[in-house]
């Protein structure tokens, strides 16, 4: 298993460390490729096998100079042969692990070093002063497109958060994952997305309970009216 070495801090934590118990489990995956695999990582174990492959043909070549018992020996270096081979696809998917953790690592200490831009939590949004009420109301949607409208207004009225910063404190927050492309064509889109983003973003900017209800109300009834009118 890799140990990754991590810079010490002050207190005797280190930086993965700090970041972990800020973001949990929610690093971004990645599905790794051998091919993108860095050169140590890459070249992980090939020589040893090598060498191996090699030793186990030079005694096959051997053996059979001998002349002795030449079937059970070609039968055994053949299984291990076979053993070998098996060797070698562990290793290389312990490859693509161990890539999965650098990137994981390397993750961590950039939501530490750059937390304006990978927030990890809501902040509630400010409401209007007293007598003015900026805030959109989707309720008043009669299309789709209408209420996308709604929708891209509270994302402005609330502080106009990026798409990234959106991913992030969803991931983190809520435990979901929505990418900031995801994110974008849904809200630059006229088609209702899935209820889920809507409540996910809703969230992430910092909309309570009554702008929870507000969307998920108006997209039940925009969504029921359109397969109403399907039927």
């Amino acid at each position: 298993m890799m140990n990754v070495q991590a810079s010490p801090r002050k207190d005797g934590s280190n930086n993965a460390q700090v970041c972990a118990s800020r973001t949990g489990r929610h690093a971004r995956p990645v599905s790794p490729s051998v091919d993108v695999l860095p050169d140590s990582y890459r070249n992980l174990g090939i020589e040893q096998l090598r060498a191996v492959d090699r030793a186990i043909r030079e005694a096959h070549i051997r053996v059979r100079g001998t002349g002795g018992g030449s079937d059970a020996v070609t039968t055994a270096l053949a299984l291990a042969r076979t053993n070998l081979s098996e060797v070698r696809e562990i290793l290389q998917q312990a490859r693509k692990e161990l890539l999965l953790v650098h990137h994981e690592y390397d993750e961590l200490n950039r939501r530490l070093a750059n937390p304006s831009r990978y927030p990890v939590t809501a902040t509630p949004a400010v409401p209007d002063t007293p007598g003015l009420d900026l805030c959109p109301d989707p309720g008043t949607a009669q299309t789709p497109a209408e209420y996308m409208d709604a929708f891209r207004t509270y994302r402005l009225w609330a502080g106009n958060m990026s798409y990234r910063a959106l991913e992030s404190v969803i991931r983190n927050q809520r435990g979901q994952h929505f990418s900031s492309s995801t994110l974008h064509a849904a809200l630059t889109g006229n088609d209702l997305p899935a209820l889920a983003l809507v409540q996910a973003v809703i969230t992430a900017l910092g909309g309570g309970d009554a702008h929870q209800q507000m969307f998920a109300s108006a997209w039940r009834r925009l969504t029921m009216s359109q397969q109403n009118g399907a039927v």
